[in-house]
């Protein structure tokens, strides 16, 4: 075969072209840190590399959303903590109302208080997050959720609706509470049941809140049903230095429930029937009954008006400080349940923001795993590829050596 001088030149340019993009590659991969500089270079690693680069993408957005879920949900927890050290203000001022000493103007004055923290607490309720929506609005973020009527009483106007975020690949957590659940379904009573004066009793006996003692026939009796029970007195004043008071328990059909007949009444003595224990105080004049029904919800917003309602009842005759005694107690027990219903509603959030901090280290750890298998594929070896750097570097000096000496390989210049 005959090699042309054309070819020889052709060649050794094509081999000093070769080492030369050899070189740059070799610089290229040490100055970027990448082995792979395009997709052709392992179509099949280049794909695995750009999945790793999508994860790391998306935890970065894990991680951006539970900085904003931390960030809501501790603004949420000091609404809360604010609102419960509201009711444990009230609850105080209550204990203190609740003194035979005080006046009606001593209880005027506290009561004068408790309008004040009324409107904290609906301020409160009004709290808007660091991104200016409003926190316990539900899904309805720019809607103001508690408003008060023209009739005073306070309204929900959001939704049952929880923001959640992702947080990981397979887990979402709520942001934020329905402001329903943390401010307007408290339960009262003693969260089972409550116990109630007629307005019509004219004696001095009140009805402490009481317990359940059977759960089993509470809840056959009172959740089945749902109806209230009456706890009517009768007091025998035949013989006027000595007269008999006793006590029946009637169902809502005025049918007697418990032991049959009318019972001795004793003052602060339990009675129970169907599985819950009350006690009455004081002297109940003849006629006067006491309503024990299962518990409802309500607002703390009604709690403290009910308060407020109290403590401008008169105290004169023995039926208005049994009225007032026992409107005080209510309102204490209510205050409680408001306060443990807040207190759920904080361990609830407690809760998310652990499992935010959980999630934040599983991501982290994921993320190093992601970014070490990142390095195996795509990372440049640098001793490899600074040794064939320098083994191109090598090829390139001996092939523009060769071509110098090819170059003079003429028979023209042995016939000079």
């Amino acid at each position: 075969m005959r090699i042309s001088t054309s070819m020889l030149y052709r060649r050794s340019v094509q081999w000093m072209n070769d080492h030369q993009a050899g070189i740059a590659r070799a610089q290229e991969q040490i100055s970027s840190g990448k082995k792979l500089l395009k997709p052709s270079d392992d179509p099949t690693n280049s794909a695995r590399l750009m999945e790793l680069h999508k994860q790391l993408q998306l935890n970065e957005q894990y991680g951006r959303n539970i900085i904003s879920a931390n960030g809501r949900l501790g603004v949420e927890e000091i609404a809360v903590q604010e609102s419960g050290n509201i009711l444990q203000r009230a609850r105080e001022l209550t204990i203190q109302a609740n003194n035979a000493a005080l006046t009606a103007e001593n209880r005027q004055a506290i009561a004068t208080e408790i309008e004040q923290l009324r409107q904290q607490l609906l301020d409160t309720a009004n709290a808007k997050d660091p991104e200016g929506a409003f926190l316990f609005a539900g899904f309805k973020e720019q809607t103001r959720p508690f408003t008060r009527t023209a009739g005073g009483d306070v309204v929900y106007n959001g939704d049952q609706g929880q923001r959640s975020l992702q947080v990981g690949p397979s887990r979402q957590i709520a942001s934020s509470d329905a402001g329903d659940s943390v401010f307007m379904l408290a339960r009262n009573g003693n969260g089972q049941f409550r116990t109630e004066l007629d307005s019509g009793n004219t004696g001095g006996g009140t009805i402490a809140v009481g317990s359940v003692t059977n759960l089993a026939a509470f809840q056959n009796a009172f959740m089945g049903g749902g109806h209230p029970y009456r706890l009517q007195f009768a007091v025998d004043a035949t013989d006027p230095l000595n007269p008999v008071t006793t006590y029946e328990i009637l169902d809502a059909t005025n049918t007697p429930v418990g032991p049959p007949g009318p019972q001795p009444y004793t003052a602060g003595a339990t009675i129970a029937f169907n599985g819950v224990e009350v006690a009455v105080s004081g002297q109940p004049a003849d006629g006067d009954h006491f309503i024990i029904k299962p518990a409802e919800h309500q607002s703390l917003f009604a709690t403290l008006d009910n308060l407020i309602d109290a403590l401008g009842l008169p105290d004169r005759a023995p039926a208005d400080v049994a009225k007032l005694t026992h409107a005080l107690d209510s309102a204490l027990t209510d205050l409680d349940q408001g306060l443990l219903n807040l207190n759920q509603v904080r361990g609830r959030i407690g809760s998310r923001m652990n499992a935010l901090d959980a999630q934040e280290e599983v991501n982290r750890n994921f993320n190093v795993q992601l970014q070490k298998l990142q390095g195996d594929i795509g990372a440049v070896d640098y001793a490899e590829a600074a040794s064939r750097l320098s083994q191109e570097l090598l090829a390139l000096q001996a092939s523009q050596q060769s071509f110098v000496k090819i170059q003079n390989l003429s028979l023209f210049n042995y016939l000079r």
